[in-house]
């Protein structure tokens, strides 16, 4: 048995048109770089603390994100596809998931497929794919504690895909005071440009933070 856990809905729903039926595709529907986040992975404590940190109520926070995760909470897969984009953004949500895997001592398979961002636009389910590599659980639950628990990323080379290395070191810059995204918008902000173009400017000059409205918007009213 496969599962497939994708980056969002617009994704589960384009895979589920495309692959055989019966395919089990859920989507981790978090964004990971918001806020703190617990050690003890989908734990009850974790699902409350990231509903909290989100600024959402946990009623809803449980209907697209914890009743979303059932299948890989309490049921059994030989093999696990994970489906993410590059981004830092997806590539955090990518740890988070690997971290889990590592510190339920997951022992089935672990694939992991490098999608394009306009997949969309693709066919079929196989041109989406830009690389694909076999994941090695072992360890990433320590760089989990470190980078996302700790936020603090050390100035060394990390045993990792090449993505999430390039992830990991955007998600530093990300949470740095000094880091590029929130200089830029404390520059805008001081210009008092609105926000609607201070969200479009991000999106376009920094898309390898993959950022969405909601992250820009909560960088605005800190930085205001």
């Amino acid at each position: 048995m496969v599962l497939y856990i994708v980056n969002g809905s617009v994704l589960k729903t384009y895979l589920a048109a495309k692959c055989e039926d019966g395919q089990k595709i859920i989507a981790f529907n978090e964004s990971m770089i918001t806020g703190k986040c617990g050690e003890d992975i989908f734990s009850d404590s974790f699902f409350r603390q990231r509903a909290e940190n989100l600024q959402i109520a946990y009623e809803q926070y449980d209907a697209v994100t914890v009743a979303e995760l059932d299948e890989l909470l309490h049921f059994a897969y030989d093999e696990i596809i994970l489906w993410f984009d590059a981004d830092m953004f997806c590539q955090m949500n990518v740890l988070t998931l690997c971290a889990y895997l590592d510190a339920v001592k997951y022992r089935g398979r672990v694939q992991l497929n490098i999608v394009r961002q306009d997949f969309w636009q693709c066919a079929g389910w196989q041109d989406i794919v830009i690389k694909s590599y076999p994941i090695e659980l072992q360890g990433y639950h320590a760089i989990y504690q470190e980078v996302l628990c700790g936020r603090q990323v050390k100035e060394k080379e990390y045993p990792v895909f090449a993505e999430l290395q390039q992830g990991i070191r955007l998600y530093a810059n990300y949470i740095s005071p000094r880091g590029d995204i929130r200089s830029a918008i404390a520059r805008l902000v001081k210009e008092n440009r609105s926000k609607q173009f201070i969200i479009k400017e991000i999106s376009e000059q920094y898309p390898q933070y993959g950022i969405g409205d909601y992250n820009i918007q909560l960088l605005c009213c800190e930085l205001e």
